[in-house]
């Protein structure tokens, strides 16, 4: 596994744009696609806006053996879990959307507080 790239943004409406915006940069120079990394970092910085007290968020985008990874870290220690939407229901549907998307993902609490929701990338060459 590769050392990561890796962006901190304060959690404020315009840092999904500037998420979205960085991880679109730094797939582009490591010759990846990066439409469904884009959609999952703004799905899970989003997330972080709507349901943490996080005053910041890091983004990170790792290479390993399987293909990118990216992860979205925040101060929270609560997990998130796939939502159950109604038809009219206006959220719930992220995470169901993300796991459609990717290979993986899953999320786990870092040593000192706060958590780590991780997407492995599919390759589209695959």
């Amino acid at each position: 596994m590769q050392v990561p790239a890796m962006i901190v943004v304060p959690v404020e409406g315009e840092s999904v744009k500037v998420a979205r915006d960085w991880v679109e940069g730094v797939l582009e120079r490591l010759g990846r696609e990066a439409y469904v990394a884009k959609v999952v970092v703004s799905e899970l910085v989003t997330n972080v806006l709507q349901h943490t007290d996080s005053v910041e968020v890091t983004v990170r985008i790792v290479e390993a053996d399987q293909g990118a990874v990216v992860e979205v870290l925040d101060s929270s220690d609560a997990i998130p879990a796939v939502g159950t939407a109604g038809p009219l229901s206006e959220e719930g549907r992220g995470l169901a959307m993300l796991g459609a998307l990717v290979k993986e993902w899953g999320a786990q609490p870092l040593g000192g507080g706060g958590k780590a929701v991780w997407a492995l990338l599919r390759d589209p060459a695959a």
